[in-house]
């Protein structure tokens, strides 16, 4: 079963290099060798393009970005191939507000995505709080995109 999680424990990536640490993690080449992606961002430059955002709403303390992570069983997929097709349906969907970048990580027996977005919204410099509501409304979009594949609903992993 597909699974989603998110990397926000309490007290993570609020500090100033939270930003390169995790996506330095998420883009790692023996990780992710494929595939990988950004809306409003550019994957090669995510950490000044993302760093460009925050400073410019003047908002360098709290939370600097959101993480997730859609893995999927052997069962659903082995192909890197749908799960960045996948990816690339989803990250729209955190775009229309916030800088998003992905990344298919091909390094274990199950594919899975890692997701990151500024916290900070370019359009306005309004911050993703990270609520139950901007949750399962992610959720439930992810959960659409995944029944186009055949995939079923997400199931939550808590992170604590």
């Amino acid at each position: 079963m597909a699974t989603i999680k998110t990397g926000n424990g309490n007290g993570k990536y609020h500090d100033p290099s939270a930003l390169h640490d995790v996506i330095t993690y998420v883009l790692n080449s023996w990780k992710a060798p494929n595939y990988f992606g950004g809306y409003r961002v550019n994957p090669i430059t995510p950490i000044d393009d993302m760093q460009r955002v925050i400073e410019q709403f003047g908002k360098s303390n709290g939370v600097q970005l959101r993480h997730f992570i859609i893995s999927f069983s052997p069962e659903e997929t082995t192909d890197a191939s749908v799960v960045n097709k996948i990816a690339c349906l989803i990250i729209p969907y955190l775009g229309r507000e916030y800088q998003t970048l992905f990344a298919v990580h091909e390094d274990t027996s199950h594919l899975h995505i890692h997701i990151v977005c500024n916290a900070i919204s370019y359009i306005d410099g309004h911050r993703y709080r990270g609520t139950k509501q901007e949750f399962y409304g992610f959720k439930c979009y992810c959960n659409a995109i995944l029944h186009r594949f055949g995939i079923g609903n997400l199931r939550y992993i808590s992170n604590k």
